[in-house]
């Protein structure tokens, strides 16, 4: 009786124009919102930053699907609920920070976190809730094996400045992929070559090589 009198006391109060509290409208927010919480950290953690990602991006993605399903879920009585989802959904999958572009895998996981908020915020009565967890799990499944599987195959790539132009003839090329392994540690399979400096004896070279655990190239696509 107590709790009950409690609940209705708050129901029936207001603040600033508004309904102080709704008990099922409450509920409903929580468990939805610790629903989408749930299916945004496994992508975000499991297969984004326990697979060399940067902790920046990690927050980013987390507190972008917060934000995104809060707005979404507090303003879906609006009448133009779908449309301003999409907008909003819009604006952040072209984002671009101006002093740090982001990378395309970590814009693919933006896009990923975003698109499954929006989702599960706007879900109503006529998507049953079978449907919803099927679509999410299905979601993660895919990029589970786009990340663990396929980007085992993806060479790394790395920009350096090389110091012996007498190995980028095409008759040295296997000796120059020799010399590149063996300074490097790693199997390079690939080497392109850009500007030739003849002065200085230095030539730019784009090389290519298996990731492998250990040291991290800034300037090579986070894979």
């Amino acid at each position: 009786m107590v709790a009950d009198f409690i609940i209705n006391t708050l129901e029936s109060a207001k603040v600033f124009g508004l309904d102080f509290f709704h008990a099922e409208d409450f509920v409903h927010l929580i468990t939805r919102f610790g629903y989408n919480l749930f299916w945004v950290f496994i992508p975000s953690y499991f297969l984004y930053f326990k697979k060399q990602g940067d902790k920046e991006y990690f927050f980013t993605f987390m507190i972008a699907s917060v934000i995104v399903f809060q707005i979404c879920m507090l303003l879906g009585t609006v009448s133009l609920r779908i449309g301003f989802a999409l907008g909003l959904f819009a604006i952040f999958g072209i984002l671009r920070y101006r002093t740090n572009p982001i990378p395309p895998r970590e814009m693919t996981y933006l896009f990923l976190v975003i698109g499954m908020s929006v989702k599960n915020a706007l879900a109503n009565q006529n998507i049953s809730m079978a449907e919803l967890l099927i679509t999410d799990v299905i979601t993660i499944i895919v990029a589970y094996i786009i990340e663990v599987y396929f980007t085992k195959m993806k060479l790394v790539r790395k920009n350096i400045v090389y110091d012996r132009t007498d190995l980028i003839k095409p008759e040295k090329y296997n000796e120059l992929l020799e010399d590149l392994s063996d300074r490097f540690g790693v199997k390079v399979e690939r080497a392109d070559i850009g500007f030739v400096d003849l002065i200085r004896d230095q030539v730019k070279l784009v090389i290519y090589f298996q990731k492998v655990e250990g040291i991290r190239y800034f300037d090579s696509p986070k894979s």
